[in-house]
């Protein structure tokens, strides 16, 4: 009998009619109530904890979080970990390959590095302009070393130009060499004027490497074609294409200078194997 009502009343109290009130003491009236069971209460907590049992294993078990708690893979991440690793000194060794080449080619820009660095003996003559204050060689010599010169420059001139002349294409249709290139001097660049407004191609197919403008050069960018050759722009007006941009032979990359410039010339170089070149002993400017 002792059992049975302990039962009863444990029963009594779980199935019993409860009502829940908020009640406002200053002015005496009910806000808010409602009728719960004790039962009702009981099962409605525990559907909330089973959701959020099985929510916190769902979460372990599908998200990244599990490798912060499953140690089981440990092996596995360290091989992913040590991949990650290589890749990203890779890259940060590319980076500084690519940081290095863009900095030169900004002295390039500048005309921080001096022509005579990178002339060959077509160009120059060994012997330094130090040395030349000092030295004197006889009028023999002298003749001597000028036809030998001579006689290289025509063959590399013959050479490159059957090579390459058909390869690369005219940065500006119609354009007039207003300044050439002059091997006595350490400018690097030949200037070419179609007039203002007028569009500008690539000469070969290549990646934008550098685009800014300056003071001394205005609107410059700088092409990195195949073959270790470089072109260069000077004075440009409106440029069309961004840096790392892929751009393809005879696109148009930019345009010349407006009608409002004192100067519509487009100054060009070109760089074959980090030596400047002359320009013309490669491209057919009529073209």
């Amino acid at each position: 009998m002792k059992k049975d009502s302990i039962l009863k009343r444990i029963k009594k109290r779980f199935t019993a009619r409860l009502k829940f009130i908020v009640f406002d003491q200053e002015m005496l009236h009910e806000i808010f109530s409602i009728r719960v069971r004790p039962i009702n209460l009981f099962f409605s907590l525990l559907t909330v904890a089973v959701l959020l049992i099985v929510g916190t294993v769902l979460l372990i078990r599908y998200t990244p979080l599990k490798n912060y708690v499953n140690t089981d893979d440990l092996p596995h991440l360290r091989r992913q970990t040590a991949e990650l690793l290589y890749r990203l000194d890779s890259l940060s060794s590319r980076q500084d390959i690519n940081e290095a080449f863009i900095l030169s080619m900004r002295d390039v820009v500048a005309g921080n590095v001096s022509v005579e660095e990178f002339k060959d003996s077509a160009y120059v003559d060994s012997i330094s302009r130090t040395a030349r204050e000092k030295i004197f060689a006889s009028s023999e010599d002298s003749a001597y070393r000028v036809a030998m010169e001579k006689r290289l420059e025509d063959a590399r001139r013959g050479a490159e130009e059957a090579r390459n002349i058909l390869s690369f294409s005219t940065p500006m249709r119609g354009a007039v060499i207003t300044v050439p290139y002059d091997y006595t001097t350490d400018e690097t660049y030949i200037a070419i004027d179609a007039g203002a407004n007028m569009p500008v191609f690539a000469t070969l197919a290549g990646t934008v490497l550098y685009r800014d403008w300056s003071p001394e050069s205005g609107n410059v960018m700088i092409i990195q074609h195949g073959e270790n050759i470089v072109t260069v722009y000077k004075n440009l007006g409106l440029i069309a294409v961004a840096v790392g941009e892929r751009i393809s032979q005879g696109e148009q990359i930019a345009m010349s200078g407006s009608a409002s410039m004192s100067n519509t010339s487009v100054y060009f170089e070109l760089w074959i194997n980090g030596k400047p070149v002359n320009p013309e002993d490669y491209i057919n400017f009529e073209m």
